[in-house]
């Protein structure tokens, strides 16, 4: 006689206690990714990598849910279909982290690890959070040691973007900007000129490697004149 009949939802709380592990390997996964794109001022940090977990494991994890449940009741569904859509849900997501500056890609790897980070809530939502959290950690080591490998054994150069805002009514600063450059071996790429009320705005385009880069940053924030400084 129920054949024809939707099961009733679980109970709040019930939901709650099946799914709350769930989530904690989610904010644990995502958190451990975000933090080390936090890390290097990347735009997808903790939250956003923490938020894309949690968002995929829930989804998968209804998805499961939804046809285990209803099917008991003769209606059968595939639980793969709902959880599919978050793959071009993230690739969305994903093309808006990357940034086009005259030829310039960035946002690649940033992109990617979205991408991944979702796959690795899909696994969560599945229940394999112990696998997720072992992923984790290899995704974490790959993006800190490959960083480390290109700098101090490729010598590879990088290439960066930066904003800044600057009080400079006579030009010294954008001149001092510049010998910076050329003293921690930066190559300027482009840059662009505008101003902001009676400030100058300074866009620049520059390659070379992350060591590098970092004392430019420190230096720039030591400057006279220097108001901001924004890394994209």
């Amino acid at each position: 006689a129920n054949a024809g009949m939707a099961p009733p939802p679980p109970e709040c709380l019930e939901l709650l206690i099946r799914v709350g592990p769930q989530m904690l390997f989610s904010i644990l996964c995502g958190g451990l990714i975000g933090l080390e794109r936090e890390l290097k001022n990347k735009p997808a940090g903790i939250k956003t990598n923490i938020l894309i977990c949690m968002g995929a494991t829930l989804i998968t994890y209804m998805s499961v849910i939804m046809a285990r449940e209803f099917a008991s009741a003769g209606y059968l569904g595939d639980p793969a279909r709902l959880a599919a859509q978050i793959v071009p849900g993230i690739g969305f997501l994903g093309g808006g982290t990357i940034i086009q500056a005259r030829g310039t890609i960035l946002g690649l790897t940033t992109a990617a690890t979205i991408w991944v980070v979702a796959a690795i809530g899909i696994a969560i939502g599945l229940g394999y959070g112990e696998f997720a959290v072992a992923v984790s950690v290899t995704v974490v080591m790959i993006l800190v040691l490959t960083g480390y490998f290109e700098d101090r054994v490729l010598g590879r150069s990088s290439t960066f973007a930066c904003e800044i805002l600057i009080r400079d009514p006579d030009g010294t600063v954008r001149n001092l900007i510049n010998q910076i450059l050329g003293q921690n071996d930066l190559m300027l790429d482009d840059f662009d000129i505008g101003t902001r009320g009676e400030d100058t705005s300074l866009s620049l385009t520059y390659m070379g490697s992350r060591r590098d880069n970092k004392k430019f940053i420190l230096e720039l924030w030591s400057m006279a004149g220097v108001k901001e400084v924004r890394q994209r």
